[in-house]
């Protein structure tokens, strides 16, 4: 294998600076408030970047423990000033550390897709969830593309029998229509996520798919 790791891509030059320094939390919220109740649960933020999404979950939710996982330590860097109450691991997705059953609720927004073995991924999550607990996956459609090294993409019902498969039952499945159209002051930038919020619109050309699982 030649080539850079893709964890150096996260590490070098971090890719979410941007939302690192301006989270959207509307559009984070909108994923967790599908796990609610939070208050009172253990939370695991898989894949979590900057870890805004355990922010979300102790500040806002009242979850009682939240962890951030990422296998980039530069991101856990930028979260741990942000937000010193929730713990801070780095991990790999697919061999979590963590006991079975160690968490009621877990997010995992924009990460799973990027896991080099997504059966590993998905097997660890089940394991990690306690049973009847739930996670909110968002995941993209198949035709968004981003410039990350490792990406899986596929259409919503791909996703559903993909997750069916690893031994969740699918709870209800939601849109995540991206980033916000005035993110930045780029004029193509802003042209695509227009179009990108409207095809959202359409159930199939969802940006991409919010589902959530729950551990039977």
């Amino acid at each position: 294998m030649t080539g850079p790791h893709p964890w150096e891509f996260y590490e070098s030059d971090y890719h979410f600076l941007e939302d690192a320094e301006r989270p959207n939390f509307p559009r984070l919220w909108r994923a967790l408030r599908r796990l609610e109740p939070l208050a009172g649960t253990t939370f695991l933020d898989l894949g979590s970047g900057v870890g805004w999404a355990a922010r979300l979950a102790l500040r806002r939710g009242g979850a009682r423990r939240a962890v951030a996982l990422d296998f980039a330590r530069r991101p856990l860097d930028l979260g741990r000033r942000q937000t010193p109450e929730a713990h801070w691991v780095r991990g790999d997705g697919t061999t979590l550390p963590f006991a079975t059953a160690a968490f009621d609720r877990v997010l995992a927004f924009g990460s799973l897709e990027h896991f080099p073995d997504l059966g590993a991924g998905l097997a660890e999550l089940r394991r990690i969830l306690r049973p009847g607990g739930l996670a909110a996956i968002v995941v993209p459609n198949f035709y968004v593309r981003t410039e990350q090294p490792r990406e899986f993409r596929a259409s919503g019902r791909a996703w559903e029998r993909i997750f069916r498969e690893a031994g969740f039952e699918i709870e209800g499945v939601g849109t995540d229509s991206g980033p916000a159209i005035l993110k930045n002051r780029r004029p193509t930038r802003i042209l695509i996520r227009l179009a990108l919020r409207v095809a959202s619109l359409i159930p199939p050309l969802r940006y991409q798919f919010v589902f959530v699982l729950r551990r039977p």
